[in-house]
């Protein structure tokens, strides 16, 4: 049997409703794609969804502690960060990203900003 290969996908996300909005999309899609391709993705922006069934929102930090939580369960596993993109619709460097990127780095965890190189390393 494989190892399973997991993919954490990393994008901005924002505190302004369209953009937020679009960028879950983007990142949702790339995630059911890596599901398509027999990887195993982690997408920190599903996290919408329970957002919208409780009444008791959790704050920014709490959902980007989680985020990270999330992330380091990759460390000594057969996983890896695909970043989709890393800045906002503005041309601003997201902070979230790039602490993904540092905290990986400092990891160990393969970096990706290509599918192609992605799935290189998956197959590998």
């Amino acid at each position: 049997m494989t190892e399973d290969a997991y993919v954490y996908v990393a994008g901005p996300l924002s505190d302004s409703p369209p953009e937020y909005l679009a960028n879950v999309a983007r990142m949702s899609r790339a995630a059911r794609r890596m599901t398509r391709l027999g990887l195993v993705p982690i997408n920190p922006a599903a996290d919408l969804v329970e957002g919208l069934i409780d009444q008791w929102p959790l704050s920014i930090e709490d959902y980007q502690a989680r985020s990270m939580s999330l992330l380091r369960l990759l460390a000594g596993r057969r996983g890896c960060l695909y970043v989709i993109a890393r800045v906002h619709d503005d041309g601003r460097e997201s902070a979230g990203v790039a602490a993904e990127i540092a905290e990986a780095g400092r990891l160990g965890i393969p970096l990706f900003e290509s599918e192609v190189d992605l799935l290189r390393w998956a197959v590998a």
